[in-house]
């Protein structure tokens, strides 16, 4: 698991999990390497807005867990279980999620 997050969320010890690069196209440090205060300050003078870290540190309102956002859906269509075309339709947005977010979870 991975997560995207802006630099100024970024920690020492969070362990990089792509590529950072400046904008000029640069190539600052790669995989595996572990952030400290002097890179997470490089990153900011070079302008880097975001770098990807293993693990999911940073928890954003808008972010939900797959498991919880099945639940909801269940909940949403609970009063439509009748309606084959809605039931289908709910199917639809549960494989995708399932299928999109399984990776990233």
């Amino acid at each position: 698991m991975r997560q995207r997050i802006p630099v100024s969320l970024a920690r020492p010890g969070m362990i990089v999990a792509a590529e950072v690069r400046d904008e000029m196209g640069r190539t600052l440090c790669g995989p595996g390497t572990e952030l400290n205060s002097e890179l997470l300050e490089k990153f900011t003078k070079l302008g880097v807005k975001f770098v990807t870290v293993e693990g999911h540190p940073v928890d954003f309102p808008w972010e939900r867990p797959l498991e919880k956002d099945l639940l909801l859906l269940e909940a949403r269509f609970a009063k439509v279980a009748n309606d084959p075309q809605l039931l289908m339709l709910k199917e639809i947005i549960r494989n995708y999620w399932l299928e999109t977010r399984q990776d990233n979870e």
